[in-house]
């Protein structure tokens, strides 16, 4: 019986994947989600009560997986506990990233570009907010104390937000598998080295201004 109940829900969310791919978090229809699993309406709701609960289980092992890598228990592992990163940390850990996006990429596509309506729609916000969240951290690890109080949180706020769409771009873009590694090497090269280069531009601008 357990494995019957398994196996409809199994058909329950292929079915609502194909729905919500073709027309959206908002114009899908759980009696379309029902036909197509071959279910009952009545049956469906038995095991999501709603259609956003059928989304939200449907894509919920890449939010959980994407949530983690934006953590601030993840950021702070990544820079050994404030210490700083490494290129080769940043590069491993974009890497990472890329790899999950290569592999969930549907879910992804749902995520960012068929939730509107969903609980949803602002995950890529939510990502941005979270990884702000850090900010503290980040302070705790600039490369040159010198830049203490001359790097302000909107900068780091545009910079989270130009590493969550640079990602949230490869998905848009259905760049490759290696289009997709490529493009996370450069981005951690990027980020690693043009930020050293704003904080020495900063420090030098406020030197300038108090000679």
């Amino acid at each position: 019986m357990q494995t019957l109940k398994k196996e409809i829900e199994e058909r329950i969310l292929n079915a609502a994947r194909v729905e919500f791919a073709e027309h959206g978090f908002a114009k899908a229809k759980m009696r379309s989600i029902a036909g197509r699993a071959g279910v009952s309406t009545g049956n469906l709701y038995t095991y999501f009560p709603n259609k956003d609960d059928l989304f939200c289980a449907l894509v919920a092992p890449t939010v959980d997986q994407i949530n983690e890598y934006v953590s601030y228990d993840r950021i702070a592992a990544q820079t050994n506990c404030g210490e700083g990163w490494t290129y080769n940390r940043r590069r491993e850990f974009y890497l990472e990233i890329a790899d999950s996006h290569d592999r969930n990429r549907g879910d992804l596509k749902l995520i960012l570009f068929k939730s509107q309506g969903s609980s949803l729609e602002d995950f890529r916000e939510d990502c941005i907010r979270k990884l702000d969240e850090t900010i503290p951290l980040c302070k705790d690890m600039l490369p040159y104390k010198e830049a203490d109080g001359k790097v302000d949180e909107f900068l780091w706020h545009s910079l989270h937000s130009f590493v969550i769409n640079t990602f949230a771009e490869m998905t848009m873009h259905d760049l490759s598998r290696e289009e997709m590694m490529q493009c996370a090497v450069d981005l951690a090269t990027y980020m690693h080295y043009g930020w050293r280069a704003i904080v020495v531009s900063r420090i030098e601008d406020f030197a300038k201004k108090n000679e």
